[in-house]
């Protein structure tokens, strides 16, 4: 089973990239593709998951058959959400040049030598978990646990308090502008607004946040003490490699972005097909540095058998939730509530922008996934008039979806990053990232209203 809903999944991956390429429509071809992973991946997914899937299928389904919707409607919903689960094939690839190129060695050679204090090696893991989650997405968690983790608890006072900021912050505050960060499509999707519109202002409103995350913990959390000097230096590593190795990283997020805008400026796919192509053609390019090297074959191997099966863990969530979205959609059920949410919007004015977020974060912290709140919310506010700027609209559900990442004892980085630090998800949620969650939710508030009227 398992190796059947990887050969689907990498097929749907190959369907979503051509749709938009050639002029022949693939949505059949993509509507059984995905039926073929739905059903392959749901014997395969966590009991969480699980539930929340057959769920959103069941009521999703029953709408569907109640307002007798024709087969069109069932195709386009299987399909809606397709390209995530695309991007998150293409993008599980670049854990295999991480792993061959040893990358870890570098990171772990400039933690070493280059900060005294707490405090830099506090911006330096929550920047560098930045950059890497910017490509590695959901691998970014064991990844960085694997990189920092012995040498952080050899040098901060509180190991896991430091790793459940310093990671699950880096992490969350990447989906506002990365070209293949999930909420960022889910926001795009949802909302209509473009990446290239997203990018700029998501990428200073996650700079703002890393450093009210370092101030915060510098000034409140953080010892001033000297770290100890006798760390354990990687000796693989001298300055001339890592640097150079440092220089890899950047390049290859500089490439993704560039790669993207690129790809918009000549009109060549979409926004979700762009994204993938961009992807493609850096991980290529960076598979093919490493090919002849000895590890390259067995991490290959590791990435069919394991990697792979991260994202199928997720992909009958994402067809479950585009099945869902677009039965409400046809349903005429927004439709009803629309003067409702109106007659709100109008009372509230601008800060029914603050409400939006809120409600996600609330959500999230309730149990119901940010992926989830993005869709739906989505869907019923574009449809509203708001007296904000659809750019603001994109940055206040972008802000949600990052929060609720940090804030919800449910979210999966806190129970990813919960199991491999050794400690409780109300810790890392509650305790250690709230008190950033609800200052960053006013800095962002602000920005993303400011932006709107400047630039929306």
């Amino acid at each position: 089973m398992a190796a059947i809903n990887k050969i689907a999944m990498v097929f749907l991956a190959v369907l979503n990239l051509l749709k938009e390429l050639v002029a022949v429509d693939l949505s059949a071809v993509s509507f059984g593709a995905a039926l073929v992973v739905l059903i392959s991946g749901i014997a395969l997914m966590g009991k969480g998951f699980k539930k929340v899937t057959v769920v959103f299928l069941a009521v999703g389904i029953a709408l569907l058959l109640y307002f007798n919707q024709p087969l069109g409607v069932w195709i386009s919903g299987v399909n809606y959400l397709t390209n995530v689960i695309s991007i998150l094939v293409i993008m599980q690839l670049f854990s295999i040049p991480i792993e061959v190129g040893k990358y870890s060695e570098a990171a772990r050679y400039w933690l070493t030598k280059s900060f005294n204090r707490e405090a830099g090696l506090f911006l330096f893991a929550t920047s560098l978990t930045h950059v890497f989650a910017s490509f590695l997405l959901f691998g970014t968690i064991p990844v960085m646990v694997s990189l920092l983790g012995q040498t952080l608890k050899s040098s901060v006072t509180n190991y896991e308090r430091f790793m459940a900021a310093a990671v699950a912050r880096g992490y969350s505050l990447v989906v506002l502008w990365a070209p293949g960060a999930i909420n960022l499509l889910l926001v795009v999707q949802a909302t209509g607004v473009s990446w290239v519109e997203l990018f700029i202002p998501g990428l200073i409103l996650s700079i703002i946040g890393i450093f009210t995350s370092w101030l915060m913990e510098a000034k409140l959390v953080l010892s001033t003490n000297p770290i100890p000097a006798n760390l354990e230096v990687a000796q693989t590593e001298n300055n001339a490699t890592a640097c150079r190795k440092a220089c890899h990283i950047i390049l290859v997020v500089i490439s993704l972005v560039v790669i993207t805008v690129g790809l918009g400026k000549i009109n060549i796919g979409t926004g979700s097909s762009r994204i993938m192509l961009a992807g493609l053609v850096v991980v290529f390019v960076w598979l093919a540095a490493c090919i002849n090297r000895p590890e390259f074959k067995g991490t290959l191997q590791n990435y069919w058998q394991s990697g792979l099966l991260k994202a199928g863990d997720l992909a009958p969530l994402f067809i479950a939730m585009g099945l869902l979205s677009t039965a409400v959609e046809k349903s005429g059920l927004l439709i009803i509530i629309q003067p409702g949410l109106q007659s709100m919007a109008n009372s509230l004015g601008i800060f029914s922008m603050a409400i939006l977020p809120l409600l996600m974060i609330l959500c999230a912290i309730a149990g119901i996934h940010p992926f989830i709140s993005i869709v739906l919310c989505g869907r019923i506010l574009t449809a509203l008039n708001l007296p904000i700027a659809p750019v603001t609209l994109g940055l206040c559900l972008g802000l949600g979806g990052s929060i609720s990442y940090i804030a919800s004892p449910f979210a999966g980085i806190v129970l990813t990053l919960a199991k491999f630090i050794n400690c409780r998800t109300v810790d890392i949620a509650l305790r250690w990232n709230l008190t950033f969650g609800i200052v960053f939710f006013i800095e962002g508030i602000i920005f993303a209203y400011l932006w709107g009227c400047t630039f929306g």
